[in-house]
């Protein structure tokens, strides 16, 4: 593989720090005053198309407008997110799916205050060509972020294919340190969510190829949501409403103005044209817990309990935050019993 290629993924992996240090510096000093009046919100956010509705928002200065200064903080995984979430840093916090939900099941202080967008064909296995099937996963070394939705794709997609998982080496990597870990033959294919695989096949070239998307093995979701006592204080909770209508704002124009975003996207991450185009065409927005969301979560709820994650069902309706009625009572669903 050309060292330039290599060299072009590293930069892709670096880049949504550089520019997120770069916009802040440039807001703070173009604006002290103006961000005096705002009511801060710190969010802790992964790069990548799934969370368009926001960026846009960001993009358009509807957070502004919304009386927010929101300030948005850049991490490669939800997963990795909850580490430093979890010392008392932010306040709203986007992940996948499983690492909130387990983050919420071993104690955690966290409500789901809405779904961002969900989707199946996003999430895919990307292998060496010569993994054809998926009993030629056996014996191979395979990547996920541990303990991210990741993690449930590559269970569900080896038990629906009679492998046993002890039959495969799972190893632990973020996303933008996969294209390269599999190029340079680290590992034998890496299972996760959009553009970490179309990066593979930019820079792997025939070496590479989409061994299956998550379609009818699990069903991923970006969602975000707080510590429970920082939604129960008022003001917290009305802060929190302003920045869901400004992602209700932000999401009609990520759908109504596709080449703005697409600009936008590479401006903020460096995500190409390809990119955004392909995710905008698979995904969902959401924003909102309906009635798909605890069908979805139950069977995942269900799923770790057959993988010995969890010994008994899960109350969905304690975690997830009612504060949404107040803007919309459409916006939560009535919550399933146990799951």
């Amino acid at each position: 593989m050309r060292s330039s290629a290599v060299t072009a993924v590293r930069e892709w992996a670096l880049r949504p720090a550089i520019i997120a240090a770069s916009l802040a510096a440039g807001l703070l000093a173009a604006a002290p005053a103006l961000a005096a009046d705002l009511d801060k919100l710190e969010v802790f956010a992964q790069p990548g198309v799934s969370t368009d509705s926001m960026w846009m928002a960001e993009a358009r200065g509807i957070f502004a407008e919304k009386g927010l200064d929101v300030q948005i903080r850049l991490f490669p995984s939800g997963t990795t997110a909850f580490q430093t979430f979890k010392t008392g840093a932010g306040d709203v916090i986007f992940s996948g799916d499983l690492p909130a939900l387990q983050y919420w099941q071993n104690g955690g202080s966290y409500q789901v205050i809405a779904a961002s967008n969900r989707d199946s064909k996003g999430y895919i296995g990307v292998t060496k060509v010569e993994i054809q099937k998926p009993e030629d996963l056996k014996g191979k070394t395979i990547a996920t972020r541990v303990g991210s939705t990741g993690s449930y794709f590559i269970s569900e997609y080896l038990a629906q294919n009679g492998i046993a998982e002890a039959d495969v080496t799972v190893k632990n990597l973020d996303p933008p340190l996969m294209p390269v870990a599999l190029c340079q033959g680290d590992i034998d294919g890496f299972f996760v969510w959009l553009p970490a695989p179309t990066k593979a096949k930019e820079i792997c070239g025939d070496k590479v190829h989409f061994l299956t998307t998550a379609e009818g093995y699990v069903k991923g979701y970006s969602v975000f949501g707080a510590r429970k006592e920082y939604l129960a204080d008022p003001a917290n909770a009305d802060k929190v409403r302003r920045f869901v209508a400004a992602l209700q704002e932000g999401r009609k124009i990520a759908e109504a103005e596709e080449e703005e975003t697409i600009a936008y996207l590479d401006k903020r991450f460096g995500l190409t044209r390809e990119e955004v185009l392909t995710s905008r065409g698979i995904m969902e927005r959401v924003l909102k817990i309906d009635d798909v969301f605890f069908e979805d979560f139950c069977r995942e709820n269900k799923w770790q309990q057959r993988a010995g994650l969890r010994s008994e069902p899960s109350d969905l309706g304690e975690w997830v935050w009612d504060g949404l009625k107040e803007l919309d009572p459409t916006l939560v669903a009535e919550a399933p019993p146990p799951c």
